[in-house]
């Protein structure tokens, strides 16, 4: 995998470690809109919560040199290998080369099946923890955890973008989980 080369991108790149603050911010458009707090938003069911936490799992799960980007549908259209339905605007990558004004961003995949896959492993890994060690079913949610484990980590068959320089003009969100 290719390392990161962040001097320079650290600007463009919004790290969180607490769920609420990535929440907040992740849907500040919503709030803002509403004029509400993230609690009032909840509250009131403004907010896709599940997909939000599934986004979060996902930070959690991914290398210390990934990001995640957003992209503009135009841009997604333009850089993603082809396909017949509205192309993915979320990705999950490395920058590995940079300008004043662009990023080479590589390894690529799309975000939203590595969201389930991170979900799945986040439910497998609470199983586990609320299963007696020894037991039949706590061996087959340690297999399957292995399983997912493994497809989290092969992600040959998902859309990716080529690997292009993306200008850093048209970059929306570049986060990456603290720990």
């Amino acid at each position: 995998m290719c390392g990161p080369s962040y001097d320079g991108v650290a600007d463009l790149i919004t790290e969180y470690a607490e769920y609420d603050e990535f929440a907040r911010e992740y849907h500040s458009g919503t709030l803002a809109d509403y004029d509400v707090s993230l609690d009032e938003a909840r509250r009131r069911g403004l907010l896709d919560e599940q997909r939000t936490q599934k986004l979060w799992q996902l930070l959690g799960l991914l290398d210390s040199e990934e990001l995640l980007i957003q992209l503009p549908e135009w841009l997604a259209e333009k850089k993603v290998e082809s396909t017949n339905r509205t192309p993915p605007t979320m990705f999950v990558g490395y920058i590995s080369n940079q300008t004043e004004e662009a990023v080479l961003f590589e390894s690529s995949a799309a975000a939203r099946p590595l969201m389930e896959r991170a979900h799945r492993i986040h439910s497998l890994e609470r199983g586990i923890r609320h299963t007696e060690d020894g037991t039949d079913r706590h061996g087959r949610l340690v297999e399957r955890l292995r399983e997912y484990e493994r497809k989290f980590e092969d992600r040959d068959e998902l859309l990716s973008l080529s690997d292009e320089w993306l200008p850093k003009s048209q970059l929306g969100t570049v986060v990456r989980r603290r720990s």
